[in-house]
């Protein structure tokens, strides 16, 4: 087939270009420290309602927070399935990444809760597994392949056959030949490979990746084989490589569709303007027409990142029309896709990843259609001024969440377009994500909407962000238990 066999080639050069040492030769990874493997056993081995206790206890004894990151990312891997559905349960991992990230940039007197939240959520996604077929993820089998070239080939033919066992033996074999940035450029372009699980495969990636950036290639192998068979899932239908199925129909079309853009694509500097000329088509179009509208921009001489800012445009203005799950993962999907578009070094997967990005988008819209709340766009969004002054401007809008999300949302362009800080806006938005979270969704929704909002220029920033305060969590939330006794036992209550 030329597409694998252009693929591999530019695989073949990523490679040579990537820093970062094979598995097999990354003392990390072989010599575990004796520490390492208690914690991980804590935490795959104590009740939940005694883990907080346990976890609080070692932070006071010096447990560093990406240690307990890095065992939690390797218990949920090893305890948590991402079948029957890549979602539920499998958020206990998806979500690590956006947990960190809050982590991070949140206020440094809740430097634990999320985590402390993150483990309590693997206890309950462990039990439901427990429940569910009992399966945990054993032990790796590593094929004898001659050559880098010849792992890398027998991977990429397992997946496209989509068996997930060859291809889980296959990565175990990827991860001792070729450095781990290069095992990567096919895990980003099968990430992007079909719609289902509402992009959850592209979210598992970027997550994969962002928190092996982090803790280095010390748990690589468990999280790896894990997004891979995340990546093989394909439901209780017929085998995607033997059937011609709408979820995959948008990435066999861009395949041929990706080999004929314009040399030099990736480095044009052409700008657009995204309420004329990209999104009335994401807005109504079908999937095949947004992406042949993109295919015309670039050749155009538009700049991919043009690109992205008005598929970014497309998945706020989801969030206007109907504040759901389904806009959420539009969101959060076309942050995963990006985020696979700047890391890959792959020129043809950059163009897969571009192109599938924009055909979500308006699957995204369809799956909305059955139920929609509100015809708005994203540039008639009008603003409405706070009645309070100041920084309390700030929590006016926060607290009208509690009885009008659209009015929260007019007020918080209001505070941002007319020039008020967003720093201290975002910082309330993650307090509020930490405190009084629903669920999973609040953080990986909040941290990629700030990300993409970041890609942003003014006045576009201002009205994506404006946007997704309709997803936030707001004063009238009610507290999140766990986060509460997390809280007391930090205190010393």
């Amino acid at each position: 087939m030329p597409s694998r066999r252009r693929f591999l080639e530019g695989l073949t050069l990523a490679t040579a270009a990537a820093t970062l040492p094979p598995l097999a030769r990354t003392a990390a990874a072989v010599d575990r420290n004796s520490g390492d493997a208690q914690l991980l056993q804590l935490l795959r081995d104590t009740p939940r309602d005694r883990l907080l206790e346990a976890l609080v206890q070692r932070i006071r004894g010096g447990l560093g927070h990406e240690r307990l990151l890095g065992a939690l990312a390797e218990a949920t891997a090893l305890e948590v399935s991402p079948y029957p559905v890549v979602g539920f349960k499998y958020h206990a991992f998806m979500a690590l990444q956006a947990v960190h990230l809050t982590t991070v940039h949140g206020r440094a007197d809740e430097r634990w809760l999320p985590l402390l939240w993150a483990a309590d959520r693997f206890k309950v996604a462990q039990a439901q597994n427990a429940a569910e077929t009992g399966w945990t993820l054993g032990p790796p089998t590593r094929p004898a392949s001659p050559t880098a070239d010849g792992v890398l080939a027998s991977f990429v033919d397992a997946v496209e056959r989509w068996d997930a066992e060859a291809a889980d033996a296959a990565v175990s074999a990827l991860l001792q030949s070729l450095p781990l940035a290069a095992v990567f450029e096919p895990l980003f372009r099968y990430a992007a490979r079909d719609f289902r699980h509402l992009g959850h495969k592209a979210i598992t990636a970027a997550n994969c990746h962002r928190l092996l950036r982090v803790l280095g290639p010390g748990p690589a192998e468990p999280m790896l084989r894990s997004l891979v068979y995340a990546l093989q899932n394909h439901g209780e239908g017929p085998n995607p490589a033997r059937a011609d199925l709408p979820p995959d129909r948008p990435w066999r079309r861009n395949l041929a569709l990706s080999a004929g853009l314009p040399a030099g694509w990736l480095h044009q500097q052409g700008r657009l303007a995204p309420d004329t000329d990209l999104l009335p088509v994401l807005r109504s179009g079908s999937d095949a027409e947004a992406v042949a509208t993109v295919i015309a921009l670039l050749g155009r001489g538009v700049a991919p990142a043009q690109i992205w800012q008005a598929l970014f445009l497309a998945a706020g203005e989801l969030l206007l029309r109907q504040s759901g799950i389904i806009a959420v993962h539009a969101n959060t999907t076309c942050n995963a896709l990006h985020y696979g578009f700047r890391q890959a070094r792959d020129d043809a997967t950059r163009a897969l990843l571009l192109l599938q990005g924009a055909a979500f988008l308006p699957l995204f819209r369809e799956l909305m259609r059955a139920d929609p709340q509100r015809d708005l766009t994203i540039d008639g969004l009008n603003p409405v001024e706070p009645t309070a002054a100041g920084q309390d401007r700030l929590a006016e809008i926060f607290a009208d969440l509690g009885t009008d999300r659209l009015r929260a949302a007019r007020k918080g362009l209001a505070y941002l377009s007319g020039g008020g800080a967003a720093a201290p806006f975002l910082a309330l938005a993650r307090h509020y994500t930490v405190t009084r979270n629903l669920g999973a969704h609040d953080y990986k929704f909040t941290e990629a909407a700030f990300e993409n909002a970041s890609q942003l220029s003014t006045p576009w920033r201002e009205r994506y962000l404006a946007a997704s305060v309709l997803y936030c969590n707001g004063p009238d939330d009610r507290h999140n238990p766990v986060v509460a006794e997390a809280q007391q036992l930090l205190a010393g209550a």
